[in-house]
């Protein structure tokens, strides 16, 4: 497997810009582009007791992540084609965003893993999680973080 550029996207602006960002990266170190999404796991009440009476919560549960892996694919199939990337691989899962996006960094033998940051300052993201500033404490690669209006011309 060649070596890759992992590029987080959620759909905003800001991983518009961070896509760009990757994309001109890729071709100029002639690397492969990976665009992709996590969803997060879904919340559902009482998932955990479905092993203490009949299997039906099990079933909810494993329904659910297969309804948010189409929605994660669907997802990254707007993104990709509304960007315009015709070679781009896309990958699509669910699970902590941050862990989940490290990970695949390190099956897709990632350079570097690229991703918006939505600017919220410190005192918000302290309170609301940044999937950006989670990923600098557990990638094994580089992790660049682009601002919003990175991409807008001066």
């Amino acid at each position: 497997m060649s070596a890759s550029i992992v590029c987080g996207v959620d759909g905003s602006a800001d991983a518009q810009a961070a896509l760009q960002v990757a994309s001109d990266l890729a071709e100029r170190l002639e690397l492969r582009l990976v665009v992709a999404h996590v969803a997060e796991p879904a919340y559902i009440p009482y998932a955990a007791a479905a092993p203490f009476g009949r299997m039906s919560g099990h079933y909810a549960v494993v329904e659910e992540m297969e309804s948010q892996e189409e929605h994660a694919e669907r997802l990254l199939e707007e993104v990709v084609a509304d960007s315009g990337l015709v070679g781009a691989e896309r990958r699509a899962g669910v699970g902590v965003p941050a862990e989940r996006l490290a990970d695949l960094a390190d099956e897709e033998d990632a350079e570097l893993l690229v991703v918006g940051s939505r600017g919220r300052g410190a005192f918000r993201a302290a309170f609301l999680g940044s999937v950006s500033n989670a990923l600098v404490g557990v990638a094994r690669c580089p992790v660049l973080i682009v601002p919003p209006g990175a991409t807008e011309s001066p």
